[in-house]
């Protein structure tokens, strides 16, 4: 048996808490129930459909059930609170430890975390999106959406909060926590990249440079939440990500178009996939990959500096019991309290 990593930073080793912790193949197998749970509206949905229409001999469609449409959007990106649920039913039933070990405590401060995690969220789409409207590949316009758009939008914002945060509690929380208790941090950072990128790996226009850039995303993540001890900041940039993306900027999620949003951006002709992400969207372009390239450096140094910080503490923190120590019996040695020679 491989022996347990103890030496594991925040959020990292929140598997150490569990009275029985879940082992790497199980909590596979978890995720994939998880994620069942999440599909399982839908899945409904689409079967009842398909079986309407084999037994009334209509044609089904199955990519009306693609993108996010006001209806089905909603609901699509809500239906990950279902795949959050059942985490917190695991760990509260199975591994008996509270959900915050995820990469949730000291609520105070994650607040915080959070709302400069919404405004880099929203700060590096706005930059992958400015590129190829600078360079003249694309072009973006006001949408005039409607009041009921304006409330679509702003639904949306939570949705994707909630689609965003379950990720992160899947991939940056749970797989991670449970890989790096068995075979330490290097090897969980690279599995929750490989499934992260996974999941998304039937979406619509998925080439090569998307995947890559999945990864790189995954990583840019691990950074962020390691940098800050805590998933706080990178489920509130997730969710700002996407709904930057899709509903204020007007551009394909991961392949997926928003019926809603308060611009449109759309690809000249003839202009460079690797400006614009073509098909899978901004996601799949080389402006995102150096974006999110940029995103790792910054929060690896961050993450640095914070291990350096939390290294050095034990070591002042015994200097000064030290210190403290010498100067009490140094005053009650001129009190005459101790002999010189005790």
């Amino acid at each position: 048996m491989r022996p347990i990593h103890t030496n594991l930073p925040a959020p990292t080793g929140g598997m150490l808490l569990a009275k029985r912790p879940t082992g790497i193949i199980m909590a596979l197998i978890v995720l994939l129930i998880a994620a069942i749970v999440q599909a399982a509206p839908k899945l409904t949905e689409v079967i009842i459909d398909a079986v309407n229409a084999v037994l009334n001999g209509e044609p089904f469609d199955a990519e009306a059930y693609t993108g996010f449409n006001r209806e089905g959007g909603v609901a699509a990106v809500f239906s990950f609170a279902l795949a959050t649920g059942f985490i917190w039913f695991w760990m509260a039933v199975k591994e008996r430890r509270r959900f915050a070990t995820l990469g949730f405590t000291a609520p105070r401060e994650g607040l915080r975390l959070a709302g400069r995690g919404l405004l880099i969220g929203i700060g590096m789409m706005a930059v992958c999106v400015l590129v190829p409207l600078i360079a003249g590949q694309a072009q973006m316009a006001w949408a005039s959406p409607d009041a009921s758009g304006w409330g679509f939008i702003a639904i949306m914002l939570l949705g994707f909060l909630v689609q965003g945060s379950t990720e992160e509690i899947l991939t940056r929380g749970y797989l991670t926590q449970a890989v790096a208790r068995r075979l330490g941090l290097v090897a969980a950072v690279i599995a929750q990249a490989a499934f992260f990128a996974l999941m998304h790996g039937m979406n619509p226009g998925m080439g090569p440079l998307p995947v890559i850039n999945l990864v790189l995303f995954a990583v840019f993540g691990s950074f962020m939440s390691l940098s800050e001890g805590g998933l706080w900041g990178i489920c509130a940039m997730h969710g700002a990500w996407n709904w930057a993306q899709g509903n204020l900027f007007g551009v394909a999620v991961s392949g997926q178009q928003v019926s809603d949003s308060f611009f449109t951006f759309t690809a000249n002709s003839g202009s460079a996939d690797l400006l614009t992400g073509g098909a899978f969207g901004i996601e799949g372009s080389l402006v995102c990959t150096v974006v999110y390239a940029v995103g790792i450096a910054i929060f690896w140094n961050a993450w640095k500096k914070r291990r350096a910080a939390e290294s050095a503490q034990p070591a002042n923190a015994n200097t000064s019991i030290a210190a403290a120590a010498t100067d009490a019996t140094a005053a009650a040695t001129a009190e005459g309290a101790v002999s010189p020679t005790a």
